[in-house]
């Protein structure tokens, strides 16, 4: 029974055995099919029998890459190929014992660059490109320039093709160039169609050199809160200039620990590859080290790393790497050290004890007190002095106003009587009577000795007057006074207007009987009131003194009421010609 078992076991095995070799086969048949027809492409991965045409011409760039990569053309940082978008190659000569590093990067116009080379040696350099063919080499242009001064090849079409060593591909030859002694040369090439399609490669000959750096703190200043400022460690003058700076030899550069200093800032001048920065703090158990990183431009070392005083030394590593990346070069023997002393905070000085402070204080209180109460009394006594002299002024000008109100009283009253007569010794009873009446009224008007009247009042008076003179001439007259006045609380001084409209009617109308004409008018401009007189009368020469005494006592009038009312001065203005007179007082603010 146990041996039928074990056939049937042995047999089973065999089964399995036959099967599993089946299968492995399968698999390696499947596994053969897909290495045939998978391909990757700038880390893509996709089966030729399904690729899209972009896929089909990136593969097609891809292997013109390899092919032109086996006769030693490099095409960027880090690898022998870049993939499929850098097409701009170079070649370094082979044995001159030259060794080839990876530079930084460089700009042309907005666009950034990595491939940058430094030659430490004199190996002499090709160029190609592989993305020019025959056909559309007519589009592009190249030129190489030396030390961004000489150019050595001018613009150019590239016109020399050359096929690579497996002759699989075809590439533009752009030309073999000698080792710039201590400098440098630049390929660049674009396409005169499509100036996005360019390209660019720089070769540094340069020797590798320490660390050329100024060095200072960037701090902030009391009170004020526009930003950072900036003094030198480097500079003596420093110190005068800036408080934190405490350098009294540019062998020995110190500066002060305190709240306003921020962080060291470090410029580095123009280079072209990176530089290891560490910051080293002494102390007479074990240095501390700290790592800062790699820098080729400007950078910042803040407090955290230099917060207690002391002596410290920044020192400053060349950093070179092989194309590709790796291995990394520290040259050693090109570093930099730059040393320099963080000093304590400085202590605040008192000049004076708390208790001085107050006693000093006090007596400054009690002499600007003193000042303050001399000065006050000083003032007031001068403005009294002021306001008294100003009443008195007042006082004579009003003296002076009355004494002209009393001139003019008698010549209006007098002239009246004699516009009576006149009406009498033309037998004009009723006209005389009628004369005699407004005369009446007018006079009690004229003789009371109120200084300000209402615009009512004065339009009141005005009516009665060129009533009456209307009964000897027989003009025509208007009386208009703007809606917009307050005629019952705006006052004028009284007979304001009287001795210019006399004149106007005596001497400008008088003569043209009914024909005559004459308009009075009261307005309101902004906050100026504005007395206008119109006639139509003969007019007369402004400028030529008249004996009327009306007319002057007037002006007198006028001139004396701006020494009283200064804040809002009068304004006589006379315009006459041959169409008649206009008469306009402005009293300025009066409103």
């Amino acid at each position: 029974m146990s041996k039928f078992l074990y056939s049937i076991l042995l047999i089973s095995l065999s089964i399995m055995s036959f099967g599993q070799m089946k299968n492995n086969e399968f698999l390696e048949q499947k596994r053969a099919e897909y290495k045939k027809y998978i391909r990757y492409v700038g880390g893509w991965m996709f089966d030729i029998r399904n690729a899209t045409p972009k896929q089909l011409e990136q593969l097609k760039r891809q292997e013109k890459l390899k092919s032109i990569a086996k006769d030693r053309f490099g095409f960027s940082i880090g690898a022998v190929l870049a993939g499929t978008n850098q097409t701009l190659a170079v070649r370094f000569q082979q044995n001159t014992n030259s060794k080839v590093y990876d530079g930084n990067s460089f700009a042309w116009g907005e666009r950034t660059y990595y491939n940058n080379y430094i030659i430490a040696g004199d190996a002499n350099v090709e160029f190609a490109d592989v993305s020019i063919t025959r056909e559309n080499a007519k589009n592009y242009r190249f030129h190489v320039v030396a030390n961004d001064r000489k150019e050595i090849v001018g613009w150019t079409t590239p016109t020399i093709f050359k096929k690579t060593t497996d002759g699989n591909g075809t590439y533009v030859y752009l030309g073999s160039y000698n080792c710039q002694v201590n400098g440098y040369i630049k390929i660049e090439i674009y396409n005169i169609k499509d100036y996005s399609d360019r390209a660019a490669i720089m070769i540094d000959w340069r020797p590798v050199s320490k660390a050329v750096v100024s060095v200072g703190v960037d701090y902030k200043m009391k009170n004020r809160s526009d930003g950072l400022y900036y003094a030198s460690l480097d500079k003596l003058k420093a110190t005068k200039y800036h408080n934190v700076i405490g350098t009294t030899s540019l062998n020995d550069k110190k500066f002060f620990l305190s709240d306003s200093v921020v962080r060291l800032n470090i410029q580095f001048k123009k280079t072209s590859f990176n530089y290891k920065a560490e910051l080293i703090k002494k102390s007479k158990d074990k240095p501390e080290k700290f790592e800062l990183g790699n820098y080729d431009k400007s950078f910042y070392i803040y407090k955290e790393f230099w917060k207690v005083p002391g002596e410290y030394e920044l020192l400053l590593t060349p950093k070179l790497t092989l194309p590709g990346g790796t291995p990394v070069h520290y040259l050693s023997n090109k570093s930099n050290s730059y040393k320099f002393t963080v000093l304590p905070e400085k202590e605040e000085i008192k000049l004076f004890s708390k208790k001085q402070l107050i006693i000093y204080a006090l007596i400054i209180c009690a002499v600007l007190g003193t000042i303050l109460g001399v000065a006050v009394i000083y003032i007031k006594k001068k403005e009294a002095k002021k306001l008294a002299q100003q009443s008195k002024e007042k006082q004579i000008a009003q003296l002076q106003l009355n004494s002209v109100r009393s001139q003019l009283n008698p010549h209006f009253l007098f002239n009246a009587l004699a516009g009576i007569q006149n009406l009498m010794n033309k037998n004009e009873i009723d006209h005389a009577n009628r004369y005699l009446n407004k005369f009446a009224r007018l006079t009690r008007n004229v003789l009371d000795s109120k200084e300000l009247i209402s615009l009512t009042e004065e339009k009141t008076l005005l009516d009665d007057y060129l009533q009456m003179e209307q009964l000897r001439f027989g003009f025509q007259y208007k009386l208009n006074a703007n809606t917009d006045l307050d005629t019952e609380n705006i006052e004028i001084p009284s007979m304001l207007l009287q001795p210019f409209l006399e004149n106007a009617v005596k001497h400008g109308i008088a003569e043209k009987g009914a024909s005559g004409n004459i308009e009075i008018d009261f307005k309101k401009q902004s906050s100026d009131l504005i007395l206008s007189i119109r006639d139509n009368g003969k007019g007369f020469d402004t400028a030529k003194d008249y004996n009327g005494l009306g007319l002057t006592l007037s002006k007198n009038r006028i001139s004396l009421l701006n020494t009283i009312y200064k804040d809002t001065p009068f304004i006589l203005d006379i315009q006459s010609g041959i169409n008649g007179t206009v008469v306009t007082i402005t009293l300025t603010q009066w409103l």
